[in-house]
């Protein structure tokens, strides 16, 4: 497993960790892309999309591609202020999938299209 970064800021504390394929077996996987505000990712080969959840420019990674095989029907990418969100408030996303009748796919989906063009 690569490094982990454990952060904090006032009352807010967390850590972001590369997943491995075993990890949280069932839960949802959420992968933070960056947003297009803070860093231009252009000249790694990854594309400028929305995020899903609030509309904000990231960048989504060509390795989208191999996270939503190993995480097969539970994997969403999100801007990074999303995804920190998330991070904090368990449950949230899913939630909100549920109430809207979504699937993880139904937000993934449509960024990996766009990276495939």
């Amino acid at each position: 497993m690569g490094q982990s970064y454990r952060f904090q800021a006032g009352n807010m504390q967390g850590e972001i960790k590369p997943a491995e394929s075993g990890d949280n077996p069932g839960e949802l996987m959420i992968i933070a892309m960056p947003m297009v505000s803070n860093v231009n990712m252009s000249a790694a080969g990854a594309k400028e999309v929305e995020c899903p959840l609030c509309g904000k420019g990231c960048w989504a990674s060509p390795h989208l591609e191999e996270a939503a095989k190993i995480y097969a029907g539970r994997v969403i990418a999100v801007c990074t202020e999303c995804s920190l969100r998330a991070n904090l408030q368990k449950g949230e996303i899913p939630r909100r999938l549920l109430e809207q009748g979504k699937k993880p796919d139904d937000l993934l989906l449509p960024i990996l299209n766009q990276i495939r063009s």
